[in-house]
């Protein structure tokens, strides 16, 4: 296994990402700088070192973002993926590559190399997923909602299963614009089909529930999928169906889940430390466990009591 870090460096909401060389396999495509680890280096060792040699750039403050292996059919690596936006200095293509900043939203439009797409979602998506929780009626969901998107939140389930899908999609079509104004995306939790009737939202989340009767990706690529597990079997469908992002639970117990152990925290980095896509930790966190999330190979957190608001 070829060890090898990984570097997304950001600057105003772009990313620069550089073009394989002629003479390289995969020619033409596009994917973030980086190289393989050298004896005794730490992978953000290896990233000073090598974004020096290939662009000129000085780059400080690497922060992990994903790590997972990948095979390539003549060798298989681990990725190291780390980001900062840290860097001084004037871009040179040292060793000819071409170089381009990149807006982090128009990822998807570039010749990537199909080994990066884990690392495409893992910039596009934020650190905290909030699922909607309880509410007395839709004025007081969207007042709610209102208050977590002043907070910063970016990426929004609705989860509403006491609603039939007339007001379920009332209430999402209200939803819609509240969430992209404040540049963030939307899911459904629903019926697949109930997606055909919200053309504006961002994507859907599947149950653990519903995933096992697909043979494969039940939605376009230009929406997000989501994929709620509990287990290894689960995640491997998940890949199956080339969702974007999964969510592992409960990693503590859930009042939800009454007498369900939770994971924990070893065994969740167990769990995900070969997932080649975002995992999303669940299950009796808040903001306060996010930082222990990432550093146990997560994306972030989900949450629904820690962040949806209490009543305005």
């Amino acid at each position: 296994m070829i060890q090898v870090a990984v570097g997304c460096l950001i600057k105003d909401k772009q990313v620069l990402i550089c073009q394989r060389l002629a003479r390289q396999s995969f020619a033409g495509q596009w994917e973030f700088p980086g190289g393989k680890l050298e004896a005794g280096e730490t992978p953000q060792q290896a990233l000073i070192r090598e974004f020096a040699e290939e662009t000129g750039l000085q780059t400080t403050d690497w922060q992990p973002l994903i790590s997972y292996p990948w095979d390539h059919g003549e060798v298989q690596v681990q990725l190291h993926v780390f980001v900062t936006e840290q860097a001084r200095g004037d871009l040179h293509a040292h060793e000819g590559h071409a170089f381009e900043w990149c807006p982090l939203d128009e990822l998807d439009q570039r010749a990537m190399l199909v080994a990066n797409k884990g690392i495409v979602r893992a910039l596009q998506l934020p650190d905290r997923y909030l699922i909607t929780g309880g509410f007395h009626d839709a004025q007081d969901a969207l007042q709610r909602l209102k208050a977590a998107l002043s907070e910063g939140i970016k990426l929004v389930q609705l989860r509403a299963k006491g609603l039939d899908k007339s007001a379920y999609i009332e209430l999402a079509q209200a939803m819609l614009p509240l969430c992209h104004g404040h540049g963030a995306k939307l899911l459904l939790n629903a019926k697949l089909d109930w997606l055909a009737d919200l053309p504006q939202a961002d994507g859907i989340q599947l149950a653990s529930t519903e995933i096992m009767a697909l043979t494969e990706r039940p939605i376009v690529q230009d929406k997000l999928l989501g994929v709620s597990t509990h287990n290894a079997v689960e995640l491997a469908k998940a890949l199956e169906l080339k969702a974007d992002f999964v969510l592992l639970s409960p990693v503590k117990p859930t009042s939800s889940h009454p007498g369900l152990p939770g994971l924990g925290w070893p065994r969740f980095a167990d769990m995900v430390q070969a997932m080649p896509i975002p995992v999303f930790a669940l299950g009796g966190l808040n903001d306060l466990d996010r930082a222990e999330a990432k550093k146990q190979g997560a994306q972030g957190v989900a949450a629904i009591s820690g962040f949806w608001p209490q009543p305005i």
